[in-house]
């Protein structure tokens, strides 16, 4: 022991331990003889030094009685040397891996401002270098979750050879990954700003639209019948037009949907349900996009005008003020434009508002509706052109769906192809199949 073999350190220690006289007993009458007998005896200057301290304490405290006035046994001696050196290398266990928690952590905080300095630093440059930064960041992440060579190099049987081509093939793995994701990136933001491509996306990348690289290409997508996305040749010559009509819709229905799709399937939605009750609705989002003003849909009826702003969210989200001063701020900026008309703004969601939206909405005189939205309802437009009275029905993904409205006499929303051409309506589209260039 340390301690037993240095009388100075020993009465620091006990001096240390005997802060109050009660701490002092509890010491010696109670720690010290619950451990006497264990361990070897301690002989010379140690037990000399525990029997001084113990005298000088008694002298010291004199007024108790005499209550520190004993001798320590060699066996009481030994068991506290044990204990208090079981105790001090506790707390020097403790302090160093503390120190080690700490440099750790230290070392990880450096790393994450490292990280974040970037981030920030590239994305003050532009998008551009901000994505270029987080594809890298995502590449590097997926990589260090990747240990397969770590443990062929530490497995019980090392494989070295094998370890190197695996991490030869993570290094490949990650530029590829990189690569990868900034394209993803680039793409969702061109979508982001031109939605219109969303309408144009499937007809861009099919082959039988014959597009060049020499022009713009928009007089193709134009005239391209959307229809081909969803029949094939075959199918195409095999149905007659009422067949294949209703199944290039059933299929467009059925598919999978973008949450930008989502919203849009919302909208005219919504637009149904206002122009069947007597509306005239103008789909401003869907023919404006970025430019709409948070003008979604602007329905007119009898010199009403509602402006409405539309929220297909999830339940799980909630929708705050910032919306509602939006919707209230292109109202009143509609109302400078149309002085005569009575503007009533409205906000349409599948979600709830914060409580303090709620009490924004009431103020500025916004009416909140909450309509669920539905799994289906009659998609297809049947439109009378006003010079011509020719009929005409259009499916969903026709180009000029967004642009035709249900108003007039006579004009309607029907569930399928065979109901149109029953009430004498012909599709828009007259195309036949284009040849593959």
């Amino acid at each position: 022991m340390i301690l037993g073999s240095d009388p100075g350190l020993l009465h620091v220690a006990l001096d240390t331990l005997s802060v109050t006289d009660n701490n002092a007993y509890d010491f010696c009458s109670t720690g010290v003889r619950g451990l006497s007998g264990i361990g070897s005896q301690p002989q010379g200057p140690c037990r000399s030094s525990l029997n001084s301290w113990a005298h000088a304490r008694s002298s010291q405290h004199s007024g108790l009685g005499g209550l520190y006035q004993w001798q320590m046994s060699d066996g009481q001696v030994s068991g506290a040397l044990i204990f208090w050196g079981l105790v001090g290398l506790g707390i020097a266990f403790g302090v160093a891996r503390g120190l080690v928690v700490r440099l750790r952590k230290n070392a990880y905080n450096a790393k994450l401002r490292s990280y974040l300095d970037a981030r920030d630093a590239s994305f003050k440059t532009g998008f551009l270098t901000g994505r270029r930064w987080l594809a890298a960041f995502i590449a590097e992440a997926e990589q260090a979750r990747d240990r397969r060579d770590d443990y062929l190099r530490h497995k019980s049987h090392p494989a070295r050879k094998s370890a190197a081509i695996v991490k030869e093939v993570k290094q490949e793995k990650r530029a590829l990954t990189e690569r990868v994701k900034f394209v993803e990136y680039q793409l969702k933001a061109y979508e982001e700003y031109f939605p219109q491509l969303e309408e144009y996306r499937e007809l861009i990348l099919d082959e039988r639209v014959p597009l060049s690289a020499d022009s713009d290409n928009l007089q193709e997508l134009e005239t391209a019948d959307p229809l081909q996305l969803y029949v094939s040749r075959e199918e195409w010559e095999r149905l007659s037009v009422t067949e294949r009509n209703q199944l290039a819709l059933d299929r467009y229905l059925a598919r999978p949907k973008s949450d930008w799709e989502i919203g849009r399937y919302y909208e005219r939605y919504l637009g149904y349900l206002r122009e069947t009750h007597g509306w005239t609705v103008t789909y401003h989002g869907a023919l404006r996009g970025f430019e709409d003003l948070g003008r979604d849909l602007i329905c007119t009826k009898d010199g009403t005008v509602e402006i409405v702003q539309v929220k297909c969210w999830s339940k799980s989200k909630v929708i705050h003020e910032k919306h509602l001063f939006q919707l209230f701020g292109t109202t009143i900026h509609y109302r400078l434009a149309n002085p005569r008309a009575r503007v009533t703004a409205v906000l349409t969601t599948t979600t709830s508002l914060s409580e303090v939206a709620v009490e924004v909405a009431r103020a500025l005189g916004i009416r909140v509706e909450s309509v669920p939205l539905p799994d289906s309802y009659p998609m297809i437009r049947c439109n009378i052109n006003p010079s011509t009275r020719e009929k005409i029905y259009h499916l969903p993904f026709d180009q000029q769906y967004n642009r035709t409205q249900v108003s007039r006499p006579g004009e309607c929303y029907v569930a399928t192809v065979k109901e149109a051409e029953h009430r004498g309506f012909r599709r828009a589209w007259r195309h036949q199949w284009r040849q593959e260039a």
